[in-house]
């Protein structure tokens, strides 16, 4: 008896602990694409693209998360190849595309655990990019079997900016781990689908509770 005393008076003496209700971060990682080509001379993947964004998540529950994030990505190129015919004859030309995507995102998390310092979460959402495009075409000369010479087609070229839009489904793995009772570091992996794996995205980041 005097023990159930005793921890309802301590009970009642210890603050509650406040769980937080939304969070504000700050992100900084390695964005990676996937573009098809009709001729893979190159890698069909841009690897070399830095990545910053901010985000803002509410809490439905202890667990239940919605997220919303934007960011961008720098800009990476690719070389392509195009094929086309000219007087009854194949040819080819190359290019280089510089690509660059920004990005908005909304999402469910589901957040494991409760305690203090550390938080695994597994989620999946929706994400909308904008994606721009500019390509260099290199000058175009078609060979001629027969006569043994190169026929100049066309000069050097470019076209863009052009801008697509394109929505795409994700999941993603993470963490949030606290440094203090509100301020925690944060990380993440994200993959997107859109007709199989279209891009991966590592995430690290600092955030505060409210």
């Amino acid at each position: 008896m005097k023990a159930l005393l005793l921890v309802s008076l301590l009970s009642q003496a210890l603050p509650a602990i406040q769980l937080p209700r939304a969070d504000l971060h700050v992100s900084a990682g390695w964005q990676n694409l996937r573009k098809e080509q009709a001729y893979v001379y190159y890698d069909n993947w841009l690897n070399s693209i830095l990545y910053g964004g901010a985000g803002a998540g509410w809490y439905w529950t202890e667990h239940l998360k919605t997220q919303i994030d934007f960011g961008a990505g720098t800009r990476d190129h690719q070389f392509q190849t195009h094929a086309f015919v000219v007087d009854g004859q194949t040819a080819y030309t190359s290019s280089r595309a510089a690509i660059r995507e920004t990005n908005v995102s909304i999402g469910q998390q589901y957040q494991f655990f409760r305690n203090q310092w550390f938080h695994p979460h597994l989620g999946a959402g929706v994400e909308l990019a904008r994606e721009t495009v500019t390509e260099d075409f290199q000058p175009i000369y078609v060979f001629d079997s027969v006569t043994r010479t190169s026929t100049f087609v066309m000069p050097a070229a470019s076209d863009g900016p052009e801008h697509r839009f394109l929505t795409r489904g994700f999941a993603e793995g993470g963490f949030k781990a606290y440094m203090t009772r509100r301020a925690f570091f944060t990380g993440d992996m994200r993959v997107m689908f859109r007709g199989g794996v279209d891009e991966v995205l590592f995430r690290a980041g600092l955030g505060i509770d409210f």
